[in-house]
């Protein structure tokens, strides 16, 4: 984010409805959503399409034939919206994939959300900059959209984002596919942190987490954090939940955190 605070900035949630301009400046259609392509080692994921909203319908057009800015998208010369959405490997929809959703957060002890989506003009065109999580990003949604970029409040850099984290997944994603969960129901985004700093969080916190991950890291956590407060955040879970995520334990784990279980209860 420091990077991108050096030069210019666009937030996705101002940008979002603004209208997509043909080269004469008549609107054609709506701006619906900014797409990336987001691989192992891409720091920063480069903008590579633009999600427009045409009626009813939807239309893709490739950033090689806009020009973006933060009060609208405007076809070059002689462009046309011809091309059907569809998600390719590596894709990330930002307002679908990341805006509103969570971000797992065990480093800093909070899971917090996505409240807008910045971009930065790079060498390459427009890339994906970071994410504000303050409660004032979100808030300014609700008013009436800045004429300029609204700065951002409270930033997390892009490149301290690890990968999408799907929900109730019993598979763990191949580490060469970080986008390979975007748009799965209820998946979050997790932060490349040491999963270490797990026994400073508190039970909420925890139950938060274990909300967002597949069943196998589920485990982990559970096995990672201090077992009283682990058993606090598994009896927040629904019954189905707390089974399925006690069933991929060892033994050991099963017993200790069943028998905390089983107190609580009494």
């Amino acid at each position: 984010m420091r990077r991108a605070l050096a030069g210019e900035l666009i937030s996705l949630a101002n940008l979002l409805g603004r209208p997509l301009l043909d080269d004469a400046g008549t609107k054609v259609a709506t701006v619906d959503d900014v797409v990336v392509h987001w691989v192992r080692g891409s720091s920063y994921p480069r903008v590579v399409a633009v999600l427009a909203r045409i009626g009813k319908g939807y239309g893709l057009v490739g950033d090689q034939d806009v020009t973006i800015t933060q009060r609208s998208v405007r076809l070059r010369t002689g462009r046309q919206i011809v091309a059907k959405p569809v998600r390719q490997k590596g894709y990330v929809a930002l307002a679908r994939d990341v805006l509103d959703h969570q971000l797992v957060d065990v480093a800093g002890v909070q899971v917090v959300r996505a409240n807008d989506v910045y971009l930065f003009g790079g060498v390459h065109g427009w890339e994906l900059a970071g994410v504000d999580v303050g409660v004032w990003a979100f808030l300014r949604r609700l008013g009436r959209r800045r004429r300029m970029c609204p700065p951002p409040v409270r930033a997390i850099d892009w490149a301290d984002l690890q990968s999408f984290v799907p929900r109730y997944l019993d598979a763990s994603l191949p580490e060469s596919e970080p986008a390979a969960a975007a748009g799965e129901v209820g998946g979050a985004v997790r932060l490349a942190v040491p999963a270490g700093d797990l026994k400073k969080l508190r039970a909420q916190d925890i139950a938060a987490i274990l909300a967002e991950l597949g069943r196998g890291q589920q485990a982990q956590v559970a096995a990672l954090a201090p077992a009283s407060t682990a058993a606090e955040a598994l009896a927040q879970l629904s019954p189905p939940q707390r089974q399925a995520l006690l069933a991929e334990l060892t033994e050991e784990d099963r017993r200790r955190l069943e028998g905390l279980l089983e107190d609580g209860a009494t």
